[in-house]
């Protein structure tokens, strides 16, 4: 998202639009801005370079998991700098509580499209079943 604002911007040679920009990337926000840019793209860049991680399972959901991580992060250095007065980053309970929330809501719609909508038919399962004791 930040290099998508950042195009818009170069692209529209807005100079003036430019401090939202620096303003996260410099002072007390540098080390977020740093670590978004190591989670989003170095590290699974170069993690996925070769084609054996690709095809070890754990290390596909290892590096999907830095990326969520480095996603979050992302989203945090893009709205708490406007809204928190120029302080300096701090993660603490309420934004783990939001967090939270939404990953239990995703995981409750979840449950909940599975339980309506089986991947696996009834009929088919059971059929499965049934060749398996014979």
């Amino acid at each position: 998202m930040m290099w998508a604002q950042y195009l818009v911007i170069w692209y529209g040679n807005l100079p003036e639009e430019t401090y939202f920009l620096f303003y996260r990337l410099i002072g007390p926000w540098k080390p977020v801005g740093v670590a978004v840019f190591l989670l989003v793209f170095l590290l699974p860049f170069v993690a996925l370079l070769g084609a054996k991680p690709k095809q070890h399972p754990p290390t596909v959901l290892a590096v999907a998991l830095v990326s969520l991580v480095g996603i979050w992060l992302e989203r945090y250095l893009e709205v708490v700098p406007s809204i928190n007065g120029g302080a300096g980053p701090a993660i603490g309970v309420p934004e783990l509580g939001v967090t939270l929330l939404f990953a239990g809501l995703f995981l409750l719609s979840l449950g909940w499209f599975a339980a309506r909508y089986p991947m696996l038919s009834p009929r088919l399962a059971t059929d499965t079943l049934e060749r398996e004791r014979h």
